[in-house]
């Protein structure tokens, strides 16, 4: 905060004196109004609430507690092919794996084969809550995020294996597997969960296109792959990540210092209380003519007019986004750090909802091409042509809520969304690990047999 604004607040607070209780008054009322707004819809306001809000899983159909035990599996070459198998990027399309790099694999899964056999287990239960506590607020620990991930790294890994080997319909069942690792954070009402959630199924989408492009499906692949997609849910990810990053970014506003510390202990020459967003740290002047509480309120009614637009089908669940992003520049602006920041964070969720959304439609309508093309012969040469026997109607692209883009060739075809730009590039793919700095470019899967 400037001093020369703390200054006027003080002479605000001297001068002022009982108009300035009656605004915290004020200012006291709106949260609370708000909260318990919040509350009356069954959501959460912290993080003890958030953890009755992820609901409890008996024990015996519990997921997570399964995989808990196939994470404690994990097994590693324990020579130098280890940091090899760390830093291994999959070939692109069109690329065959090399003798080494399939060795390499083949020797990673094969450590890994009781963790990938235990993990399969776990997913034939019927639920899944895993053992976090959200009462840490910020401080959550989510372990299992990772293990998720390597997990199914190991399914893809399988599957390309599967493919080089000349039967690419071993691959489904690693396809279907790794899209029931994304179900198991189905109800997780963490911003990184959902996010983790969202990177799986897309995971799962580029496998299947590798799949596609190792040969045609038969009618039982396409069936029994396009029920998997259909299991997995890709909408309203967005406001439960954002119910659950405010629940557990409110208690901030009026934590003490002692609280503070407990969830997040200062370190030894670490200078983070100067620089911490936390009201609790800011000066006292600021807490007394109600500074903070003024942000308090501006943040929630800011999340609950995000959650409200966020809640809307796409495309018009985008405009979330650019709201979020105003909200946190303009709290930057204000000096109002916490929600400034914690507005920023949330800005993309919708845009990575989407693309989830966007890549579910793009397997779906791939898999109806190669049902069309195993009943006929040939790819349609339009989508429409595949209703409504193969899709009962052509998938809209959610950046646009027009139909998905189509085009082929000979033995290939590419079918696409425009992507955030919301601009069709003609099937532009991103280059791999340039998808932050890129500007123009589509979501795409593509077959070239």
């Amino acid at each position: 905060m400037k001093p020369r604004l703390i200054r006027v607040l003080i002479l605000l607070f001297l001068v002022l004196g009982l108009p300035l209780g009656l605004w915290r008054l004020y200012l006291a009322h709106v949260i609370d109004r708000q909260l318990t707004a919040i509350r009356a819809a069954g959501l959460p306001t912290n993080g003890e609430e958030l953890n009755r809000w992820y609901a409890a899983v008996p024990d015996s159909e519990n997921a997570a507690l399964v995989l808990t035990q196939a994470f404690a599996l994990r097994r590693v070459y324990p020579d130098s092919r280890s940091n090899l198998v760390f830093n291994f990027k999959l070939p692109k399309r069109g690329e065959a794996l090399s003798p080494a790099n399939a060795e390499l694999l083949r020797g990673y899964v094969g450590l890994n084969e009781a963790r990938l056999r235990h993990a399969d287990e776990a997913l034939k239960l019927a639920a899944c809550r895993y053992p976090i506590d959200c009462s840490q607020l910020m401080n959550t620990p989510l372990p299992h995020l990772t293990w998720l991930k390597e997990i199914a790294e190991l399914h893809q890994y399988a599957a390309f294996l599967a493919i080089a080997s000349g039967k690419p319909a071993l691959a489904d069942s690693n396809i279907v597997s790794i899209l029931a690792l994304a179900r198991t954070l189905d109800n997780e009402p963490c911003l990184i969960s959902q996010l983790v959630r969202l990177r799986l199924s897309k995971l799962a989408c580029a496998t299947l296109e590798r799949r596609a492009n190792a040969g045609p499906f038969d009618p039982d692949e396409t069936a029994d792959l396009a029920a998997a997609f259909a299991r997995t849910r890709t909408t309203n990810v967005a406001v439960r990540a954002l119910v659950g990053e405010r629940a557990m970014t409110v208690p901030y506003f009026r934590m003490t210092k002692a609280e503070a510390a407990r969830l997040h202990p200062p370190r030894a020459g670490n200078d983070s209380e100067k620089h911490s967003p936390l009201p609790c740290y800011g000066p006292a002047i600021l807490r007394l003519v109600g500074y903070y509480d003024l942000d308090y309120g501006s943040y929630l009614i800011g999340m609950n007019k995000a959650i409200e637009l966020l809640d809307n089908p796409p495309p018009e669940n985008l405009r979330a986004g650019g709201y979020l992003a105003h909200m946190g520049e303009a709290s930057m602006q204000r000096h109002r750090t916490l929600s400034g920041l914690t507005f920023s964070s949330c800005a993309s969720i919708a845009r990575h909802e989407d693309e989830g959304i966007a890549m579910q439609r793009l397997a779906f309508t791939a898999l109806a091409i190669e049902g069309f093309a195993a009943a006929t012969g040939r790819f349609p040469e339009t989508l429409e042509q595949l209703t409504p026997k193969f899709l009962p109607e052509v998938p809209e692209d959610p950046f646009t809520g027009m139909e998905l883009k189509y085009r082929h060739a000979g033995k290939a075809y590419v079918v696409y969304s425009v992507g955030p730009d919301r601009q069709d590039n003609g099937g532009l793919e991103v280059a791999p690990g340039n998808e932050a700095r890129a500007k123009a470019y589509d979501l795409t899967f593509t077959a070239q047999r």
